[in-house]
This record gives structure tokens, C-alpha cells and sequence, in this order.
């Protein structure tokens, strides 16, 4: 993500826009692979463009593009290697093996969750009769070791610091007790993501693949369902004990997609009732999905929804820069040399946004901060503050590290006056032990 977000900044400027601009031109290029691989797989073009607007229309695509999260290179990288894995379906190309190590190697590197492709593609190739040929083939496993290869430095470093991020991610997967709480919530998660026409199209799509109704084109849409099976599988037990946020099952959209537009065009196979569902949404889903997008893009340039500031996930976006010249001016008030806080978010969101005068640091949590240069114990011998949202105040873990401590004031985040969050500021001063938890 780093070098993701650097690319981006680096062609289109070192501003919110710029951070963006990158992920909002991979969603588009999305837009054309999954046109692509709808038409190479079942050579109909209205269903190609269907699939690709359905797929812009999502609402995790349309509006969750400009913000900048793993998921978007796990996508974009994802979507790569579908279209070569589709090449390879068609005509048995041992050379398009190599982009899907490559592909895969980069969504490795974006997010772990591109371990489940590679589930997805060894249940493709027991379950698709063409795909069979495979196992006795070198290419496959030379485009694991490939992926491998890639995902490599983020496996040395997880050795050289005791598998960190490694265990922080699987960890996940600890099971302790089973219930359905989260599984109607991940449900509804999706419904809401993919937006509820999409959703139904998706689903209609997936029951014509995996009961293999009708001939024409039976395998390609198995063959997709194999490839994300693994996938939704997984997030689905997951679910029977832990929250699976919506954005997890972000690679299996472009999957989706197609199949609800060959749900649409193939409607003929459902029973009348469902036949008109399907014929409602293929004419309303895309409208709909632009509709909504709409509403969440005007949230978040001019909040004309009444929505609780706090509550409203667009309210994440604002506010930033006013908070931070805040927390600067009660810094000079104070004589602070330093800022303390105990959140990586607002620690980087303070330091975007301030002039870079005041060092701004996280006392804690020092395996985030690896990568940056510590700061000398000096630093410390003059007063500094300690920044907190006041429902996450930790400032009794500083107790001991200050011989003086005292509230010294308090500023709000807020959006056209509405409050969207309270932050309380100590001053603190004359340490009394090491500051900054040490890296273990």
C-alpha cells in the first residue's frame, strides 16, 4: 500500500486527490477486465456490458474506490489473474500461467486474503473437466512458486520480527463458540455492498452455475464459482464465530457481477415469478446502484443527510486539518516539543495534516513504526502533549511513564458544526521511564 499510494501521489500530487487518484483509475480499468472476461468466457456482448455496469455500480466499487485500502490493489491484482485464469479456460495457454503468478504474487502483497485464489484455483481445476489437464502440468505450480517468490520479502520480514503481521492477521481465524449473531450481519453486509438489486441478480447467477441448469455456458460459470468458492465458504464460517467486514469478500465482485448478468439474460430458466424479479432488477439495478453511489458521494462533499456526524462513515473524511491546527496551537500554548498519541490513525492523520514542526509519535503499538527512525530519548526532556480521542483516553498508562501530568484542554472534530468525535490534550512532562514502548 505504500508503494501503491506513493505511485499514485507521485503522478497526481501530494494531496487527497493525488492518494486517491490511483485506486479510482484501478476500479475503472475493473470495469474493463470484467467486460473482458465476461465476453471471452460467453461471447455475448450485451452481457459483457451489463456485467460491467453492474459491476461500477456496486456500491463498494462506485464509492469505495476513492478510499484507499488494501482491498483496492487486492482487487485490481485479483481481477488480473481471473482474466488470465480465463484465458487459460479457453484455450489452454501455458504462457498466461506466468501473469497469474505475477498477479497473484501483487494481490499477496496486498492483502493475504489472495491465499484464497489460490484455493480457488485447485477446486477450478477438480471441479471443471477442461481444467483437469492441469495437475499433471509443471505451469501451475511454477506460478505458485513465482507468486511465492514476490510475497517473499514480506515473509522475511515477518521472520526477522517474530511473524507479526502473520499472527496479527491469523489470528483471525481462532474460533471461540459458534453463533449465527454475525451471520445475518455479514449478509446484510453484502446485500448493502453489492446494493440489494445486485445482490439478487448475484445470487440468481450463482444458483444457475451450481445447479447447472440448462447447457450453453454451464462449465464458465462453474469455473467462476469455483474460483471464489473457497472464498465465500471460508468468510461464511467465519462468520459463525467472528464479524467478517463487507470489504473482506471484495475479490469475489467481479465474479459476481458476471454471474448476475447472465442471470439477466437467461431469466427463461427461473420460474415466472422469479423471471419477473430478475426482469425488474436487470432494468433497475444499474439506475439504482448510480442512485445510491450518488447519495453517499453527496454525503460526503456536503453531509444533506441528517444523519449522527459520529455514525456517519462519510464523517471519517472531515475535519482533519482543523483538528490538527487546533491541537498545534494548544502545542504552542504549552511549550510542547512533542506530541504523544495512542493511535496509529490519528497519529497519521495529525501528521498529514500539520506543518511538521512538532514531532507527532504513537507510544505505543512500536511494530507499526519500524520503518521510521526513533526518535532520540532527548526529545523528551521538555514537556510535550498526549492527544486522545476522550472515549479511547489512555492516559493512565502514561502515569507511569511522567512524573507530571495534567488536562490542559480539549477540542472537538466536527463537520458544518456537528460534532463527530471529543479529543482531550494532557500535558505531560519530566519521564520517569523509556516513553515509547520498545519494539519486542
Amino acid at each position: 500500500m505504500a508503494l501503491w499510494i506513493r505511485l499514485s501521489t507521485w503522478c497526481f500530487g501530494g494531496n487527497e486527490f493525488g492518494v486517491r487518484a490511483l485506486g479510482t483509475l484501478a476500479a475503472a480499468a475493473g470495469t474493463g477486465v470484467v467486460y473482458l472476461l465476461s465476453w471471452h468466457l460467453f461471447a455475448n456482448r450485451a452481457a459483457a456490458t451489463l456485467a460491467g455496469l453492474l459491476y461500477c455500480s456496486m456500491l463498494l466499487i462506485a464509492a469505495g474506490a476513492i478510499i484507499v485500502t488494501p482491498d483496492t490493489p487486492l482487487v485490481f491484482f485479483w481481477s488480473i489473474a481471473l482474466y488470465a485464469l480465463a484465458q487459460i479456460y479457453r484455450g489452454n495457454d501455458a504462457r498466461w500461467w506466468l501473469v497469474v503468478g505475477i498477479a497473484m504474487g501483487l494481490a499477496l502483497q496486498s492483502k493475504y486474503t489472495a491465499l484464497l485464489l489460490g484455493a480457488g484455483i485447485p477446486c477450478a481445476m477438480l471441479t471443471v473437466p477442461r481444467m483437469r489437464v492441469w495437475w499433471r502440468r509443471p505451469e501451475p505450480y511454477l506460478a505458485g512458486i513465482l507468486a511465492f517468490a514476490i510475497l517473499l520479502p514480506v515473509v522475511v520480514w515477518n521472520y526477522r520480527h517474530g511473524w507479526a503481521s502473520f499472527a496479527k492477521q491469523f489470528s483471525r481465524a481462532d474460533v471461540d463458540g459458534l453463533g449465527i449473531r454475525y451471520v445475518a450481519e455479514f449478509a446484510a453486509s453484502q446485500i448493502g455492498l453489492l446494493t440489494p438489486l445486485v445482490f439478487v441478480l448475484a445470487a440468481a447467477g450463482c444458483w444457475l452455475a451450481l445447479s447447472r441448469r440448462g447447457n450453453e455456458g454451464r462449465d464458465a460459470e462453474l469455473f467462476l464459482v469455483s474460483l471464489i468458492a473457497p472464498m465465500m465458504l471460508y468468510f461464511l464460517l467465519h462468520s459463525l464465530h467472528a464479524r467478517v467486514h463487507g470489504n473482506w469478500t471484495a475479490p469475489a465482485y467481479p465474479v459476481l457481477a458476471i454471474l448476475g448478468a447472465q442471470a439477466a439474460f437467461r431469466a427463461s430458466e427461473f420460474g415466472e415469478r422469479m423471471r419477473s424479479t430478475i426482469a425488474f432488477c436487470r432494468k433497475w439495478a444499474v439506475p439504482t446502484g448510480v442512485g445510491i453511489a450518488a447519495i453517499a458521494y453527496l454525503q460526503a462533499i456536503a453531509a444533506p443527510l441528517p444523519l449522527d456526524a459520529a455514525k456517519d462513515p462519510t464523517s471519517l473524511m472531515v475535519g482533519w486539518s482543523l483538528l490538527a491546527h487546533e491541537v498545534e496551537g494548544v502545542a504552542r500554548r504549552e511549550g510542547a516539543s512533542y506530541i504523544l498519541t495512542s493511535s496509529y490513525a490519528l497519529t497519521s492523520e495529525l501528521d498529514v495534516y500539520s506543518d511538521g514542526a512538532i514531532p507527532i509519535l504513537q507510544f505505543d503499538e512500536p511494530m507499526r513504526w519500524l520503518s521510521f527512525e526513533r526518535p532520540q530519548e532527548s526529545l523528551f526532556s521538555s514537556p510535550g502533549l498526549y492527544v486522545t480521542e476522550d472515549v479511547r483516553d489512555r492516559s493512565d498508562e502514561l502515569v507511569s511513564r511522567f512524573r507530571e501530568m495534567r488536562r490542559v484542554g480539549e477540542v472537538a472534530r466536527t463537520r458544518d458544526g456537528r460534532l463527530i468525535a471529543r479529543y482531550v490534550i494532557y500535558l505531560v512532562a519530566k519521564p520517569s521511564r523509556a516513553v515509547l514502548d520498545a519494539a519486542e
